[in-house]
């Protein structure tokens, strides 16, 4: 439940741009909407504070305006008096919602409960948000905030049970966007699939349940299109033929399903993909082991797991940062989505 709702001042309040009059005096442009929300949430018992880097008679202004609880000016480190409010209030971090749009308002909107940055707020900024609004600062924002914010409090609609899964999943897209290793990892699988298939090889997926629909899934965007009228690309999912499977698990085992496709249909130079988010599915970890043995290149798309068997037979080892099974197959799927873009791109340029 959020308690304190603190706001910067210049590009949220504010929209962010300067007027200055003939003699030289700065202006700056408020909408009467924002206004009524900031005392509509004090009315409604939300603590209020605001933390700007200025210090200039237009920032005296604001602090005079509003009935805050909490007032920084002249702080480029906002994030030293978010704990100050902490300590003073006995509000935790998860209780609190900041909304900014500029560099300085970054690591602040990635620490709190709700990080809100409006809609023309800078990269940063955005990568960090748990939610862009649809207006810009100065033009409505915070009137959008206050709804946004009470119905994240209010626990018979379920908006709130919708904003916190929402909220990890922009934590699992904002972990991998700073995981160098991940990334590389992944845009080197994309150059080796460009390469396979102009020498006529083939890509294999496979996968277990939702894992199993994946590697349906980015089979089919290399089979049939992704954006571009061209070719088919040769990828098939190990999970589609029900005899085979079902033959295979009564003959052998469901260890087997995989490997004993593979070991029909594969050749070197190929690329299996499995995706397990444990990655510790015995089916998909037997497939890798043969396709290890064969001169196959062998990618695993999982969590954030340790099997340390997989070190051995893996080339690539991509681990969603996350321990919770849907947010990795959501982050299975950009990857997936990902890679056929930008194999398609690359082998049909233009």
């Amino acid at each position: 439940m959020i308690k304190l709702v603190v706001f910067d001042i210049d590009g949220v309040i504010t929209d962010g741009s300067i007027t200055l009059s003939e003699d030289g005096h700065e202006q700056k442009r408020i909408n009467l909407k924002d206004i009524d929300s900031i005392f509509e949430l004090k009315s409604q018992g939300f603590k209020i504070g605001a933390i700007t880097g200025e210090e200039t008679k237009i920032v005296n202004y604001f602090e005079k305006r509003f009935p805050w609880d909490y007032f920084y000016k002249g702080k480029k480190n906002k994030l030293t008096c978010i704990h100050e409010i902490e300590e003073k209030s006995n509000i935790d971090k998860n209780e609190i919602c900041y909304i900014g749009d500029g560099k300085y308002d970054a690591q602040l909107i990635k620490y709190v409960g709700l990080g809100v940055c409006p809609f023309d707020a800078t990269e940063k900024a955005k990568e960090n948000a748990d939610i862009i609004l649809k207006k810009s600062g100065g033009h409505g924002c915070i009137e959008e905030l206050v709804n946004i914010v009470q119905n994240y409090n209010d626990k018979n609609n379920n908006i709130n049970y919708f904003y916190k899964r929402l909220k990890e999943h922009n934590e699992v897209f904002t972990s991998i966007a700073s995981d160098i290793n991940l990334i590389q990892d992944v845009m080197k699988v994309g150059n080796d699939i460009v390469n396979l298939l102009k020498n006529n090889s083939q890509i294999f997926l496979c996968g277990n349940g939702g894992s199993a629909a994946d590697a349906q899934h980015i089979a089919t965007e290399f089979v049939s299109r992704f954006y571009k009228e061209r070719k088919a690309l040769n990828a098939e999912a190990l999970t589609v033929n029900t005899s085979t499977l079902t033959a295979i698990g009564n003959d052998y085992s469901f260890d087997r399903v995989f490997e004993r496709q593979l070991e029909a249909k594969a050749k070197p130079g190929d690329i299996l993909i499995g995706i397990s988010t444990s990655g510790k599915s015995k089916n998909v970890v037997k497939a890798l082991e043969y396709a290890k043995n064969n001169g196959i290149i062998t990618c695993i798309l999982m969590g954030n797991y340790e099997n340390k068997s997989l070190d051995e037979i893996c080339d690539y080892m991509i681990k969603v940062p996350s321990k919770v099974t849907p947010r990795i197959q959501e982050a299975h799927i950009f990857i997936g989505h990902l890679i056929a873009e930008y194999v398609e791109e690359q082998i049909f340029k233009g």
